[in-house]
């Protein structure tokens, strides 16, 4: 396998879950700045501010060198600010990029799949600032552009070892994490059975009706209008309309069975809130289409309109 093929391996891997370096700020030693390779944009240092003497110390006036005069300043370096800050963005100057204009198909794929991939960096980023990993992403962007511009500064011995140590601290990471939710969720559970209303289905859900509503019970053939939410215990959505606070319309034949099961058990204008085990969890998405695995799912369901065929 040649060398570029395992560094462009390694830059995946780097992207995915547990694919990235700590930041100074969790395991990594302080880091000098990165001068990034053309064609990064120039970042230009602003003049430092010049101190005004004052009249009982002017000093005096000094001979000009020739030579300096004719030679020219040295060029701006490329570089990465450890941290940005306002205070950062106010003292450089970022020369801006060009602009690229999507007329092809070609290119429009280009530019998606870029904007893809700083998605699928931002989720992985969001993951690890979860298990309390902070990554520098100006360290991260400087990676990047090292990468493709064939001048990474870490060998591959390095690179695997990184790596590798990395994987063990967020498998130990992930690990406290759950069962941290796993006790929360079983908590949850608990208070929430022992309110008043509660009640059990043979299916092992927990249900309160808010609000019975009112009209006849609903039908497999009828159809209606709901607007629904499913969150973690700790707020985190996994389920709802693809607009937010917007109603969708089904035929409740056609409904996903928890959300069918419950709209029948309550009527026009009625609510419902329906907590979901994890052991009765029946493979319900999250918004991004991944299955909330071994979490308690919280639904609350309300019917805003109904017709009867």
């Amino acid at each position: 396998m040649s060398l570029s093929h395992k560094k462009g391996i390694y830059l995946f891997s780097a992207l995915t879950m547990s694919g990235m370096t700590l930041s100074a700020s969790a395991t990594e030693p302080a880091t000098a700045p990165v001068v990034v390779p053309s064609p990064a944009p120039t970042i230009v240092l602003a003049p430092a501010s010049v101190p005004v003497p004052t009249p009982e110390h002017t000093p005096s006036p000094v001979a000009k060198d020739p030579a300096a005069e004719t030679t020219p300043p040295a060029p701006a370096k490329d570089v990465i600010p450890e941290e940005v800050t306002a205070e950062s963005i106010k003292a450089v100057r970022i020369a801006p990029a060009p602009a690229q204009m999507l007329d092809s198909e070609e290119q429009k794929r280009a530019y998606a799949s870029g904007v893809m991939l700083v998605h699928f960096i931002e989720e992985q980023l969001a993951k690890q600032k979860s298990l309390h990993i902070t990554l520098n992403k100006n360290i991260l962007l400087a990676g990047i552009a090292d990468a493709f511009a064939h001048q990474v500064k870490m060998s591959d011995e390095d690179i695997r070892e990184t790596m590798s140590t990395f994987d063990e601290q967020v498998k130990v990471l992930t690990l406290a994490q759950n069962e941290k939710k796993q006790e929360q969720d079983k908590a949850y559970v608990e208070a929430f059975a022992t309110r008043e209303g509660v009640k059990k289905t043979k299916q092992g859900l927990l249900y309160l009706i808010d609000n019975q509503g009112e009209g006849a019970a609903l039908k497999d053939t009828d159809t209606v209008q709901v607007n629904y939410k499913g969150t973690l215990v700790d707020g985190t959505i996994v389920d709802a309309p693809k607009i937010d606070n917007a109603n969708e319309i089904f035929r409740v034949s056609t409904m996903p069975p928890v959300l069918r099961d419950s709209v029948k058990l309550i009527r026009k204008g009625g609510q419902i809130t329906v907590v979901i085990p994890p052991t009765t969890l029946e493979k319900t998405k999250d918004i991004n289409g991944e299955p909330p695995l071994n979490n308690v799912v919280i639904y609350t369901i309300s019917v805003v309109d109904v017709k009867h065929p």
